[in-house]
């Protein structure tokens, strides 16, 4: 019986050594994730700064494609996808009455109402 003992430890061993190897794996790519999301919301940031000095120009078109382009980058729930739909909505209306259905559309979106 302790040989069978022994051999179940053994195997247990084993099986615990793999996990902690796979566990090691999934922390590597989780951390590559979060790098490549670091960068992500960093280039996001960057085309918003440039579509907020666009807007202070009243380039206003202009400064929508930078937020465009800035919310392709983020994930649906971060922070900034709400600052950058507010920004879009305020380009809309800076653009006249005709656009005011599509401010009021982005400001649904920010507010999660669809």
């Amino acid at each position: 019986m302790r040989k069978h003992g022994a051999k179940n430890k053994k195997q247990t061993g084993q099986a615990g050594d793999s996990y902690v190897k796979q566990s090691k794996v999934g922390d590597n790519s989780s951390k590559g994730y979060d790098e490549d999301m670091a960068i992500l919301i960093a280039m996001s940031q960057e085309l918003k700064e440039e579509g907020n000095k666009l807007f202070q120009k009243r380039d206003h078109k202009g400064a929508m494609l930078k937020y465009e382009k800035a919310l392709k980058l983020l994930l649906r729930n971060h922070i900034d996808v709400c600052h950058l739909r507010s920004n879009m909505a305020a380009c809309y209306m800076q653009m006249g009455l005709s656009e005011y259905p599509r401010a009021i559309h982005e400001c649904n979106l920010t507010l999660g109402i669809e």
